[in-house]
Order: structure tokens, then C-alpha cells, then sequence
């Protein structure tokens, strides 16, 4: 591929009114073609002449006429801006079927996501939905994401956040600790990650010293939930995370009041969504409608 040289080049708009007018044989019907004045186009065409030294079209009271060198521009110009427009068309066309990438929590594609997303695919069949479960925070951007579920205060720098939906927090645990009324929860083990502070921030601002209590981490926050199923400890979480376990009745709430709620918020890039994005955060935000 040669080096273009940009500093030798005329103005894109001198060269697309050349361009329409050549095409049209007509300043007026150019400036239509642009949505310009018939002045503006004129002015272009002329300030190409000036920057290239040569005649490229004669006027008349009926319209314009190309020169042999027009003749010959004209040609060239067709031929490159129908390449420029193929191959914008080639990349729209390769990025509207491009999947549409989800990052989110593992408890929040599996309690909300997963549970709902053959209605999804029922609707959107050419949709293809690539999901990265993760309680990791990515640079949606830079690591190519087009939208992130986040919990948080819907303040994140750089990206268009839209609310979601709120879940208060809760305490649970297994219907063997929950139903048995010798059970002493202040002995109780905590499933808590060391390397978490919002589970720690939502029991202080509910009056409980995390620094006091037995905890346990599990290591994977993926195994939390069967760890609390089983009768381990008690532990904290959404409760839209674990809906499906409440549901089932294989977790239940404690007798433990948290005053905490998270607000959950669809996160995407600062630029216009493509049509499958869109269509992606719709269906989100109906799946998690109340009712």
C-alpha cells in the first residue's frame, strides 16, 4: 500500500462537490445532492481548480460542462469514492453481525440472564450474545465489551450507564440453619470474600462489625451459593442473584435485618449502540421490569 501523502491533497469537500456536480452536470442539482447552497458548491469546484492549476469545468447558462481533465478527475473520483463506500459498507455490515459481548457477575447471568434468555433468542434468532461472567471490572472499551451489568451509584466516567433495576441485599442461608429455632446466628460463619468491601460496607451501614464476625472465603465467588446451600455459613448477596435459589427453596432469608440496596445500572461504550446492542438492552431492561 503506497504513503498518501495528506499535506499535497485538496479538501474531502472540495472533492465530493467536484464529485456530485461531475455526476449531475449541474451546480444546483450537486448542492442538492449535499445539502448544500448552489454558492457553496460552486465555491469548492472553484477552490479545486485553484489548488490544481487546471480547468475542470466550463459553465453555462445550462449547466456545466467537464473538461478533458474533469473528464479524466471525475473518473478517478467515482472509482475511489465507490470503493470508500463498499468498504464502509463491508465494515457495517461485519459489525451489525458481530455478537453482541456481555460482561457480568456469574450470580447475575445465572440468576436473571440464563433463566430468561431463550425469550430472548425467540425474539432476536440473528442475535448472537457472547457472555463473559466475571466479578472482575473490565474496560468495557478498550477490551471490546458492548455492554456491562454493574452494580453501583451509575456514576462511571467515559460511559453511558442506564438504571436497571434495584435489589435490596439480604442475609440467607440454608432452611436447615433457618428453620431450626436453636440456631445462634451471631455464631455463625460468614461466607464473605476477603478481597470484597461492598459486602463489608452494606453490614456496617446495617449496624454489624464485619471485622467482629467468623467469616470463610470460599475462594470462588461461583461457589458461595453452594457453600450457603449446604448448610456452611450464612451468606450476603443481592437478592436478584439469588432468586432462583429463594425460589427453590434451597436458600432462605435470615433473621438478620441488612439495610442495603444495589442498584444495578446497563453500562455501554460512549458511542451509538448498533441495532443488536439495543436490542439486547431492551429485552434487559423488560426481563427485569418489576411484575
Amino acid at each position: 500500500m503506497s504513503v498518501i501523502n495528506w499535506t499535497t491533497l485538496p479538501s474531502l469537500t472540495a472533492l465530493r462537490a467536484f464529485d456530485a456536480t461531475a455526476r449531475t452536470s449541474s451546480f444546483s442539482a450537486a448542492a442538492r445532492t449535499l445539502n448544500v447552497t448552489h454558492a457553496a458548491v460552486a465555491q469548492q469546484v472553484k477552490a479545486l481548480e485553484d489548488h490544481l492549476g487546471v480547468t475542470l469545468l466550463h459553465r453555462s447558462p445550462r449547466g456545466v460542462v467537464l473538461t478533458a481533465q474533469g473528464e479524466n478527475l471525475a473518473t478517478d473520483l467515482a472509482t475511489g469514492f465507490t470503493a470508500i463506500a463498499e468498504g464502509l459498507a463491508r465494515v457495517r455490515d461485519r459489525e451489525e453481525t458481530r455478537p453482541v459481548r456481555v460482561t457480568t457477575t456469574a450470580y447475575f447471568a445465572n440468576s436473571v440472564i440464563f433463566r430468561h434468555i431463550a425469550d430472548f433468542w425467540r425474539a432476536h434468532p440473528g442475535v448472537e450474545v457472547s457472555f463473559t461472567p466475571s466479578d472482575r471490572s473490565f474496560d468495557i472499551v478498550a477490551e471490546g465489551y458492548d455492554i456491562a451489568i454493574r452494580a453501583g451509584g451509575g456514576d462511571w466516567p467515559g460511559l453511558n450507564a442506564a438504571h436497571l433495576v434495584d435489589s435490596p441485599t439480604i442475609a440467607c442461608a440454608a432452611p436447615v440453619l433457618v428453620d431450626d429455632p436453636g440456631t445462634d446466628w451471631s455464631a455463625q460463619r460468614w461466607l464473605l470474600p476477603h478481597d470484597s468491601a461492598w459486602e463489608r460496607d452494606a453490614l456496617r451501614a446495617s449496624g454489624i462489625d464485619p471485622d467482629a464476625l467468623n467469616t470463610l472465603d470460599v475462594g470462588n465467588p461461583a461457589l458461595e451459593i453452594r457453600a450457603a446451600e449446604a448448610g456452611a455459613g450464612i451468606l450476603l448477596e443481592s437478592e436478584i442473584d439469588v432468586h432462583a435459589a429463594l425460589a427453590a427453596g434451597t436458600l432462605k432469608p435470615a433473621p438478620i435485618p441488612i439495610a442495603h440496596v444495589s442498584s444495578y445500572y446497563v453500562v455501554t461504550p460512549p458511542w451509538r449502540p448498533r441495532a443488536a446492542v439495543r436490542a439486547f438492552a431492551d429485552w434487559l431492561h423488560a426481563a427485569c421490569a418489576p411484575g
